[in-house]
């Protein structure tokens, strides 16, 4: 994590914040707050969206009980690293 900004120096670079955020949406986020405490985040849209999506996700494995199964699968080495779409087909198989 990068440093924490204070709520002054965010407020007089916000303009220059938000343009790197729409050029470089995979830009570190920043945190800020009030004495520089971490209290926010900014970040951009496409990383808020692709975060909400990846909680969904992960969300939606708890639901169907799968969790428990793909970690006991990456322990023994039953099941590599992959995609999302593989972790679904795996609780398919499960399921």
């Amino acid at each position: 994590m990068s440093d924490v900004k204070g709520m002054e120096e965010v407020r007089s670079s916000l303009p220059s914040i938000l343009a790197t955020l729409r050029s470089s949406p995979e830009a570190e986020p920043v945190h800020f707050g009030a004495h520089r405490r971490d209290e926010a985040v900014l970040l951009s849209r496409e990383r808020y969206e692709q975060q909400q999506a990846a909680v969904r996700q992960l969300e939606e494995l708890e639901r169907l009980g799968a969790v428990a199964m793909v970690r006991d699968r990456l322990a023994d080495g039953r099941f590599s690293e992959g995609t999302v779409d593989e972790l679904f087909a795996a609780v398919d198989d499960h399921a």
